[in-house]
């Protein structure tokens, strides 16, 4: 039987859609290489305790797809003999076949095998594990099971309030001998090797090939920009200042280095799915990848690792990539810019987990996706989800804790369905939320559309009005598209003269600015371009329902996120009523998402 999406019914019910959704959408027009992810490995958040059981991994794929991750490093085995890829590290032998099972609570069997004999166990899911060293392995796992749980997951998902890009990262390996199963395997040659049918970007092509967007159309649009990236409604276009443009005869555009934006992929080309090879092992050496270029990227080609060293507390030492002395974006090395490591403690505490959660929010404002590479505390996503669900919380970028706060619908209040506007909150340490439309505050005006350059009105306006006449020349009164563009407008603001900025000040009107990110046309659904911006999602009638789902989102929103980032930090009130607790990243103060 094929596996499926299937998670926790109670991930299900625990919705921040508003949250994940406006921080997607602001972003939807940069180019996908410079939007940080959350990357996982799934060795460790599903295997960490050697077991490779099928039913557990169905389950905890489908939890760590449901909570929120973007990106995915597997360990994919070549087995010689099977002639399969396989999850787990060992093959296991054809012919396997059970001589004894012991009806006791801790069922064993004995296989027989040509080489001998393997024991075997019934796991709590009825789910037979052979013992292969310090492995044990269900004979089934393999890459199907993973395409069959991506592609339902993918069917399940086709509306475009939840479609995201995902990303693969498949390290390739060969299984080892059962009857070595501690040593290193052969290396593989000839015949052995996969055939043009067994090889991975084949069985991926052919199975999930209609959501995949690979390097031969990659290459292909970069050839000419105005039939590919350009050719398509404005808001899928990708922000040009982020890469190189060149011009040809004819006045074909063309760029070396670009990328074209999530809305591009998602809603344009149609495609979800982007897949490189990380590491492939030495026993692999003659399989030459590149006859699955059309598929499949070089190894490491959405990968830029960077090596950062963090604080005990979460503070981010070094490897920061905002740079104070430029606003340059080709001296800002930001492409696939990914954290090295994160380390985790081998126990849970109160401050082990704020440290790990502070420090997911320094390496996003920093412009890194961060990297889990380790079973949080012992316990695999399948057995325990809530904390890495909270830690992919905590590399949202945007929104303070407990925004956007929803309208209170008070018939006595003149006031209470004006508060659809946001701004940035420099008392919350840059974080954003809602405000009233009509209150006074000064507006973030982007430079010559740059993504790094801001500046500031010289007066204070209301929402509309900030949208109409506030910003200077050469500016546009506008809202931060990644983690690293916000902490940009955060360090330019509190550069200025205290007369105008002071995060510290009693006047709210010196905390905070607006940025253009509004409801104002649909409840919960945030949209920039001024007041009179209107929701994608319900300018076609046949949107109705789905306005009604996005509507009824925002009733569980704030209890949810605080319910789950309170199991990861208990503190969080202690850290909004004093700003004492601040960290420091590469020289500068920084007070992220408390978690």
């Amino acid at each position: 039987m094929s596996l499926k999406f299937n998670p926790d019914d109670s991930l299900l019910n625990a919705t921040w859609a508003t949250v994940l959704l406006s921080e997607r959408d602001v972003a939807g027009q940069v180019p996908i290489n410079f939007v940080t992810t959350s990357a996982i490995s799934l060795r460790a958040a599903c295997f960490g305790d050697n077991k490779f059981a099928r039913n557990a991994a169905e389950r905890c794929i489908s939890n760590l797809l449901a909570i929120g991750y973007r990106r995915f490093n597997i360990d994919l085995y070549w087995s010689t003999e099977l002639r399969r890829w396989i999850l787990c590290p060992v093959s296991i032998p054809k012919g396997l076949h059970v001589v004894t099972v012991s009806p006791d609570a801790t069922s064993t069997a004995t296989a027989s095998v040509a080489q001998g004999t393997v024991t075997a166990e019934l796991d709590s899911s009825d789910t037979l594990l052979y013992d292969l060293g310090s492995y044990k392995c269900s004979d089934n796992l393999d890459l199907q099971d993973l395409i069959d749980i991506f592609s339902d997951y993918f069917q399940y998902t086709n509306t475009n309030l939840v479609i995201y890009t995902r990303y693969l990262s498949l390290n390739l390996h060969v299984a080892a001998d059962p009857t070595s199963a501690e040593e290193s395997p052969s290396t593989v040659t000839g015949e052995q090797l996969p055939a043009v049918s067994e090889r991975v970007g084949y069985i991926l092509n052919d199975k999930l090939g209609s959501y995949i967007y690979g390097p031969s159309r990659l290459l292909e649009d970069r050839r000419n920009l105005n039939v590919s990236w350009y050719a398509v409604d404005e808001s899928n276009k990708p922000i040009t200042q982020y890469f190189t443009i060149e011009e040809g005869p004819e006045g074909i555009q063309t760029t070396p280095d670009g990328w074209p934006s999530a809305n591009f992929i998602q809603l344009a080309a149609d495609r979800r799915l982007l897949i490189e090879y990380g590491s492939v092992g030495s026993q692999l050496s003659d399989h030459d990848l590149s006859a699955e270029n059309d598929v499949i990227f070089p190894p490491n080609y959405l990968t830029s690792s960077i090596s950062v060293d963090a604080g005990d507390n979460g503070s981010l030492d070094s490897g920061c990539l905002y740079n104070p002395g430029t606003t340059d974006i080709s001296k800002v090395n930001s492409s696939w810019a990914m954290s090295s490591h994160i380390p985790v403690p081998s126990k849970s505490s109160e401050e082990s987990l704020r440290s790990i959660s502070d420090l997911v929010v320094n390496l996003t404002a920093c412009g890194m996706a961060f990297t889990l590479n380790d079973t949080l505390f012992g316990n695999t996503a399948d057995e325990d989800p809530v904390p890495y669900r909270n830690l992919s919380l905590s590399s949202s970028w945007a929104w303070a804790l407990g925004e956007p706060a929803a309208p209170s619908h008070d018939l006595d209040s003149a006031e209470s369905d004006d508060t659809r506007c946001a701004v940035m909150d420099l008392s919350l340490a840059g974080q954003w939320r809602t405000a009233n439309c009509s209150e006074l505050y000064r507006a973030a005006c982007r430079v010559d559309n740059e993504p790094f350059r801001w500046s500031l009105s010289s007066d204070p306006l209301t929402y509309r009005d900030a949208y109409d006449s506030a910003c200077p020349s050469s500016t546009k009164f506008s809202v931060p598209r990644t983690g690293l563009e916000n902490t940009y407008l955060l360090r330019h603001l509190l550069s200025l003269s205290h007369d105008l900025i002071d995060p510290s000040a009693s006047d709210t009107l010196k905390t905070a600015v607006w940025i253009d990110f509004n409801s104002i046309d649909t409840e919960t659904c945030w949209v920039t371009g001024g007041p009179i911006a209107t929701c994608p999602y319900t300018a076609d009638p046949d949107q109705l329902e789905r306005r009604t789902v996005l509507v009824a989102a925002v009733a569980g929103i704030v209890i949810c996120i605080i319910a789950a980032l309170t199991l990861f930090v208990k503190c969080n009130a202690n850290r909004r009523n004093s700003r004492r607790n601040r960290r420091v990243i590469q020289g500068w103060e920084y007070e992220g998402v408390p978690s």
